[in-house]
This record gives C-alpha cells, structure tokens and sequence, in this order.
C-alpha cells in the first residue's frame, strides 16, 4: 500500500506541474475513422515545443457492483480498475506511452498496483513501418489489444478470458506494423509480434528457446458513407504448461452503421470473433479447442445504447468441459468523459452449476486521453 501512495502522490503532483502547459484534452470515447486512426499513427511530423515538455496525463476510474448467484458472497461493491497514463513525443522520431493499473486482487483483497504497458514507438521509419519495443497488449483478434473500458460490455467475452485471462493477454517484445499499400484503395495493416507473454490460460512465459510470436492482418472497407466493416485474421504460437507448444488462430469480422445525417442518435455495431486452439499436451499427443462470442449494440437514443452478446467456449488445454453464456446490455452516456452500464449474464457450465450475474458499471476518464480504435 505504501508503494500505491507513493505513485499516487508523485502522479499527482506531476499533474498539478502540467497546469502552466497548454493542451487539449481529448474525448474518452471519442471513435475516429480507421482511416484516419491508422494513418495518423505512421506520421513523423509531430514534435515537441515548450508548452508541450511534460507528457499528457489522463486517469480512468472503473467502478463495479455485481451480484453472482454461484458465490458466496454474493453482493460486491468496488473500485474494478484505475488506469492512469502518461504520454508523449520524445522528438520527431519517437513517442513514450506508459499506463499504471490499480485494482483489486480478489485472493487477498488488497489493491494492487502495476505496469499494464510500457513502450517507445517509432514514427519516422521509411515504408510505412512502425516499431514498438516493451511490454503491451498485441493484436489477437478485435477484442484483446483493448483495455475494459473500450468495451462496451462490463466484462471481455468468455473465450478472450478463459484462454488468456481476465484483462486479455499481455506480452514483452517488440512489434512491427505495415501499413500495407493495395491497388484496391481500401485500408490494411499487417502486425507481427515476437517477445514472452504474461503466463495466462494458455501460454507460460517460456524457455530460452521458446519465443511466443503472433501476426494479425486487418483489412478494413468502407461499404458505403454510413457503414464499414472490418475482417482479421491471427495466429500466434507458444509453449504451453506442458513445455510443448500451442498454436492458435483467429477470425474477427466487425460491421458498423452510423448514419451520417443522425450520426449522434443512431448507431449499429455487430462484432464476432472465432478462436482455435490446438495443444500438444505430449508426444504424440493433441488436442483441440474452438471458442466464440457474438456482440451487437444499436444506440436508440443520444444517450442509449442497448446490446446482447452470446459466448460459447470449449474450455483450453485438456479439458473436455464448455460454458454457455448469453448477457444483456443497457448502456448510458451521460457525456463523452462517463458511461453507465447494467448488464445481466446467463451463464451454464458442464462442469459446474448455472450462474446468473447482474453487473453495475461506472466509468470516468479526466485529464488528457486519445481516442480509442474505431
């Protein structure tokens, strides 16, 4: 607790140093064009300046209520998540981005504090590449390089929990982007990633010899002024708990509506996601896993938002058990810096008794803060 305090202190007192700057604080939610998202990304023109020498610092609050009809206790009230931020332009060829995580460990019931991301990215590389070097969330699918309050659901799907863990999968290394040029003028990106994961449900940090690495292609298309849809596609590999190997592929396909004439009251999202697992558990010996989730949201309101997403998971490594679940969503977005989410979970499991979940979320993000992938 002594070291949460500290950096809590030294984060505020850096953030009251950044009141003689100038800057402009960007939206929480604010979505942009993939487009111009991506684009903008392998630009090398920004530069630091005087009144922009302390990097940009923003905080997010992720406040929870739950009830769980399989737990004991049943009734839980807390602070889920705090991410705090800092980034900035090192000079015209590399910007720094580092993002502090204190949340609760549910096994000891103390609030821990921790680096979820640490890296250095390059903006000036020739062709369109772009380098990243230390420890973030790589490209696995649409759902995992996300953090929980991008998501519109209060939790992650099942299959993106359950094989990597509860905030995704993690990793140390380095990665290599491609802005990838096509005659067909439409938007693809190529990712390549090669380090050591965070042990989660599926991999082990690994020997001297076993490196995890993992491509994702996106393709992105404009479909007309008010729709797009984006397809991917990822592999990875890793050695598993079992000091063999285990390979994974990934489908993600993303359909989005948002007319422009009512572009603020009306939207559609439909998101899916395939994922396959195959595990050499010992010589000679294999197994086979496959996982899904399907996600739809369509805004009715300016401020309303209703969604469902149904989750199917064969459960990783030998088991042979499945869970089946199918939520509900009722969001609020009272402004673009908070959002109020109720959502209801069914959950059935093969290897143990249903469970109904009723799960209350509050978010709220302050300072300066880029815009989340669209």
């Amino acid at each position: 607790m002594k070291k949460l305090f500290s950096l809590l202190f030294f984060l505020t007192t850096f953030a009251y140093a950044q009141q003689d700057s100038v800057s402009l604080p960007d939206s929480l939610l604010l979505q942009q064009p993939e487009q111009s998202v991506s684009q903008s990304q392998y630009a090398g023109t920004t530069t630091r300046t005087i009144i922009s020498m302390n990097p940009d610092i923003s905080a997010i609050g992720d406040f929870r209520s739950t009830f769980q009809s399989a737990s004991i206790r049943k009734v839980e009230s807390y602070l889920h998540a705090l991410e705090v931020q800092l980034s900035s332009v090192i000079d015209p060829f590399a910007t720094a981005h580092f993002l502090f995580s204190f949340g609760k460990d549910f096994t000891t019931n103390e609030y821990v504090a921790g680096l979820e991301e640490g890296t250095i990215t390059s903006t000036s590389l020739p062709m369109q590449l772009q380098l990243k070097l230390g420890k973030f969330k790589p490209q696995f699918g649409k759902i995992n390089a996300l953090h929980p309050h991008a998501f519109s659901c209060v939790n992650f799907p099942r299959v993106n929990e359950l094989y990597f863990s509860d905030e995704g999968m993690f990793m140390d290394g380095l990665s290599l982007s491609w802005l990838v040029p096509n005659p067909f003028d439409f938007f693809q990106e190529l990712n390549i990633y090669v380090g050591r994961p965070e042990e989660n449900g599926s991999f082990v940090n690994g020997g001297a010899t076993h490196l995890f690495s993992n491509v994702h292609l996106k393709n992105f298309f404009d479909l007309s002024d008010n729709s797009t849809i984006e397809l991917g596609i990822s592999g990875l590999t890793g050695q598993n708990s079992f000091n063999f190997t285990t390979t994974m592929g990934n489908f993600d396909a993303t359909y989005k509506w948002k007319p422009v004439q009512f572009n603020t009251y009306y939207s559609f999202t439909f998101q899916s996601e395939i994922y396959y697992q195959h595990l050499k558990y010992a010589d000679a010996l294999y197994t086979s896993k496959l996982g899904a989730y399907s996600f739809l949201e369509y805004q009715i309101e300016k401020l309303w938002f209703i969604g469902a997403r149904f989750d199917y998971t064969e459960l990783p490594v030998i088991l042979t058990d499945i869970e089946r679940s199918i939520a509900f969503l009722f969001r609020l977005q009272p402004s673009e810096f908070q959002i109020l989410a109720l959502q209801f979970q069914h959950t059935e499991r093969t290897y143990a008794e249903s469970d109904n979940q009723i799960l209350f979320r509050i978010i709220f993000g302050i300072g300066t803060h880029a815009a989340h992938p669209y």
